[in-house]
């Protein structure tokens, strides 16, 4: 025939010319109506691991029709369409033709419709269905090009391309009857396929036996490894992971209720029966013995456990699972040395494992080798780039080294592989307020309400640690009672909260919360310390120094704890023991700049005034602007009588705070001592002027306005000063001299005895009862006065009577030398 002609005849076919019963069909048609009764074959091996695909077509209710080679190393063989996926068992076999029968129970696809062999001539189209490459059911038109008389079963081989995985598909004709199943690929080139007539479909079915070729396949078994695996997937909780910082929490260790979570669940029981019906099945499986190891371990049956990756590794030494299996085992142990033993041996037998990598990284980031954990990580994460579990590790391996930009990276990418993971997203949230960006933490990932209660506050304890360092206290209260939501017996949040109200001046509220924090955990050192600073702000210094002494029992090197119990000795005016606590503090070396100025403050006032001011230097060396060491520096200087210098220092006080009211006092008094009376009076108003409460200031003015005779004013801010400070003594003795000098000696007797009655020998006192008693005429009064005087001090009374004398007292020969 000639090319023409054959073109005229496929046109004919196509358009329906031909002469033929029915009308036929595009080839798209054809494969809407047969598409259903063609199916894709599956083969598995004895261990349920896929061997291979082909394709089959159903000639009969529950019956397919496939290629013996498709199916003849398979132990199990399934068969699946749209909406079914059934075992199948062989029927009958042809060796000879290649062609077997399978039974499916269940099998709901429609048998295709057969047309009579005889019938089928060269040139005809034809179409071939079948599942090419496993990528679903394909489409393919040609024609029918020879049909060779001497083959062993009727055949005939057509031009419709068929790729790999389409062995056993079905030929259609254009009316969708089925001719026959494509066997093979001919080797001569032109997409020419060797085609099984129905004919031979018929002798197959009606004749075919067991094939010595095929081995029976068994009863349907399970696919143990796939099966297994899904149950230790479902049962085995995350690996936990020590958090580090003494602040931290691990979100899948931890309940709300701040206990341990049990990993264990049903599913351990169901993964621990599976296992020992693989077993069962198949004695010498190692892989079984494996996965029985992990159920018994999950179950806390750790010997039996050990035991049965002990008998893996008998059936097989070189499991690289079994080892993995054996080393995890030991590490939970505690056998570390055998532990690593036993990965190190997994590792040597699969280096491209991802898991032994990821077990060895887990381990060092355990033990807070977090550079080689963070290595280790990286090693894994390139061997698989795609578990959502090794980019995992490398984000908390980096946020461990502060490397908070990098472990966000890792982070995102774990949600990327695993987006349902609510802790992983709460961990990218805290790793985001590391950096200081909590509005997107707030927004983007906070937010979300999934995930483990414990995971959530703990990234809003994070928030509200953030936000107080920010400064925005309303934020930072918001997210700390919100972590209490979700976890209320967590003593940090509770510790997190007080510190916030503290910050906020509503310290009984803070109190209440540090009492919430010991309560829930009477180690919580922090809130230990805390509590005993409130209690001290609150005047209960007995119960803020049990606190304190309570936490550096528990922590004999926090410096915050010795910070606090350096100022409440000192607040007890105890101030040996207060420099002995900054001294411990120094030695820590976690002293600031302030704490060196308390340090030095209290060896001054403990009498050791050069050791002080060499502490005060080493403080200026920290921070030369710091206004409480220049004053405190000024005062030292003054008391040694260098009053030049103090002044120098005060004057540096003022530049940094200008409105700083006790440099501005004492550089008034330093004036006044210098004689500099009139500067001082300015210098001292000034002060009282800043802060007209601050009764130092008015002493001070009182003092400086007596030395200049201008007693009103003397009178008027030494009684301001009474006013906000009764117990000053030193008022009350310049007041009474102010008094004496303007003759209200009533007055001036006042204020002395009450000095008295405070300090019975305090000699300024009794000079000023000598002299009033003299002006009232009372001699007797007088001499008792002077007498004590001058047993207290014989200089002052040799001064008062000769006071007495110039001023013409009539009495003052009754005070005898």
């Amino acid at each position: 025939m000639s090319r023409d002609r054959s073109l005229v005849l496929v046109v004919l076919w196509f358009f329906g010319m031909a002469g033929c019963e029915a009308a036929v069909m595009t080839p798209d048609q054809v494969f809407s109506r047969v598409s259903g009764s063609v199916v894709t074959v599956l083969t598995f091996d004895d261990q349920g691991r896929p061997l291979g695909q082909g394709s089959g077509v159903v000639i009969a209710p529950e019956q397919v029709a496939t290629n013996c080679h498709v199916i003849s190393e398979s132990s199990q063989t399934r068969i699946e369409t749209g909406t079914q996926n059934l075992v199948a068992n062989l029927l009958r076999g042809d060796g000879h033709s290649d062609v077997c029968m399978v039974s499916v129970k269940g099998l709901l696809a429609p048998p295709a419709s057969r047309r009579d062999f005889s019938t089928v001539v060269v040139g005809e189209p034809v179409v071939a269905l079948g599942n090419p490459l496993g990528f679903g059911l394909a489409v393919s038109a040609g024609l029918v090009t020879a049909m060779p008389a001497q083959a062993a079963s009727p055949s005939l081989i057509a031009s419709a391309p068929v790729s790999p995985g389409s062995s056993g598909g079905g030929l259609f004709d254009l009316q969708g009857r089925l001719i026959g199943l494509t066997t093979a690929i001919l080797g001569t080139g032109q997409s020419l396929n060797l085609v099984l007539s129905v004919q031979g479909l018929a002798q197959a079915q009606t004749l075919g036996g067991a094939l010595a070729s095929l081995q029976p396949i068994p009863d349907p078994e399970p696919s143990w490894l796939n099966e297994a695996t899904a149950l230790l997937s479902r049962s085995q909780a995350p690996a936990p992971v020590s958090c580090p910082g003494p602040n931290a929490v691990c979100s899948s260790t931890l309940k709300p209720d701040g206990g341990a979570t049990n990993r264990h669940s049903s599913a351990d029981t169901t993964l621990e029966v599976f296992s020992r019906r693989w077993i069962d099945a198949q004695p010498t499986s190692a892989l079984a013995y494996v996965f029985l190891s992990s159920a018994l371990e999950q179950s806390g049956q750790l010997e039996r456990a050990m035991a049965a990756a002990e008998q893996a590794l008998l059936l097989d030494a070189y499991s690289h699972d079994a080892w993995l299996n054996k080393a995890a085992l030991l590490h939970k142990d505690g056998r570390e040395k055998q532990a690593q033993l036993a990965l190190d041996r997994a590792i040597d037998l699969l280096s491209s494992s991802s898991k032994s990598r990821l077990m060895q990284a887990q381990w060092l980031f355990q033990a807070k080798r977090y550079q080689a954990a963070r290595d280790v990580a990286s090693l894994s994460v390139r061997l698989d780039g795609a578990g959502s579990s090794e980019w995992r590790l490398l984000g908390q391996a980096e946020d461990a080294l502060g490397r908070h930009q990098q472990a966000a990276r890792a982070y995102r990418i774990a949600l990327r592989l695993d987006g349902a993971d609510a802790d992983l997203k709460q961990k990218l949230a805290q790793t985001l307020i590391k950096q200081g960006q909590v509005d997107e933490a707030k927004t983007k990932v906070a937010g979300d309400q999934a995930g483990p209660a414990m995971s959530q506050a703990t990234t809003w304890f994070a928030m509200g640690s953030a936000e107080r360092d920010r400064g925005r206290l309303g934020e930072a209260q918001e997210a700390f009672r919100k972590a209490l939501a979700l976890a209320p017996h967590w003593s940090p949040a509770w510790n997190g909260l007080g510190m916030t109200l503290s910050r906020l001046k509503r310290v009984l509220e803070a109190e209440k919360a540090f009492d919430q924090a010991v309560q829930l955990d009477a180690q919580n050192v922090a809130a230990l310390i805390n509590r005993a600073s409130s209690r001290q702000a609150l005047g209960r210094t007995p119960q803020a120094l049990q606190d304190i002494q309570q936490a550096l029992a528990q922590a004999p090197s926090e410096p915050d704890a010795w910070r606090i119990y350096g100022i409440i000795k000192a607040s007890q005016r105890q101030y040996a023991d207060a420099a002995d606590a900054f001294g411990k503090l120094d030695a820590l070396h976690a002293a600031t700049a302030d704490d060196l100025v308390s340090f030095g403050e209290n060896l001054a006032n403990a009498g050791q005034s050069q050791k002080g001011l060499a502490v005060l230097r080493r403080a200026e060396q920290l921070n030369p602007r710091l206004a409480r060491m220049l004053t405190a520096m000024a005062k030292l200087l003054g008391k040694s009588g260098d009053l030049a210098q103090a002044l120098t220092y005060l004057d540096r006080a003022l530049e940094v705070e200008p409105s700083n009211v006790f440099a501005w006092s004492s550089k008034g008094y330093a004036l006044m001592r210098l004689g500099r009376l009139s500067e001082a009076s300015d210098v001292l108003e000034t002060a009282v002027s800043l802060d007209p409460d601050f009764a130092n200031a008015w002493i001070n003015l009182g003092q400086t306005q007596l030395r200049r005779k201008n007693h009103g004013r003397s009178i008027e801010a030494l009684e301001k000063a009474l006013s906000i400070q009764p117990d000053a003594l030193d008022a009350r003795l310049y007041l009474a001299e102010a008094y004496l000098n303007t003759r209200q000696i009533i007055k001036a007797k006042e204020q002395a005895t009450a000095v008295l009655s405070r300090s019975a020998d305090q000699h300024t006192g009794l000079g000023i009862l000598t002299i009033v008693h003299l002006m009232e005429g009372h001699a007797d009064e007088a001499v008792q006065r002077y007498e004590q005087l001058k047993r207290v001090n014989p200089v002052s009374a040799a001064a008062i009577k000769a006071q007495a004398v110039r001023a013409g007292l009539a009495l003052a020969s009754r005070l005898v030398d």
